[in-house]
């Protein structure tokens, strides 16, 4: 079972379900120093001072919800963005479909995951579309 599952991590599901479907795929970061400096300068989880490191490394996108790992990001230069950025660009990449989003993101409330009116409102215009 998936440790974010586990730990009632509310994107968990969101997530197991891409990397069943190999859309996304899960890696280790090869920079262990930088994750480590990472850990020590501010109040990450390793989970997302790997995230950060392993985007420096592929000079990809971090998706992050926490803002302190936003924060660190843009400190570093590493390009970050949200969960909702990633259901989106999976839309319009066409790997999900807008109606398994808006249900993803109805689960993911409901078990807990939190984001504004303003953003949740923004979102749902753009699965309306």
């Amino acid at each position: 079972m998936n440790r974010g599952r586990i730990l009632g991590a509310p994107d968990a599901l969101v997530v197991e379900q891409l990397i069943g479907r190999s859309i996304i795929e899960v890696k280790e970061p090869k920079e262990a120093d930088f994750v480590d400096q990472l850990l020590r300068i501010s109040n990450l989880h390793t989970a997302e001072a790997q995230v950060l490191a392993l985007t420096r490394e592929l000079d990809g996108i971090a998706i992050v919800d926490e803002g302190v790992a936003r924060q660190v990001a843009r400190i570093f230069g590493i390009q970050a963005h949200g969960t909702i950025y990633l259901l989106l660009r999976l839309v319009y990449r066409g790997k999900l479909s807008k109606k398994r989003v808006r249900r993803a993101v109805e689960e993911m409330i409901s078990f807990g995951w939190r984001l504004t009116a303003e953003e949740y409102a923004k979102l749902i215009e753009e699965l309306e579309v």
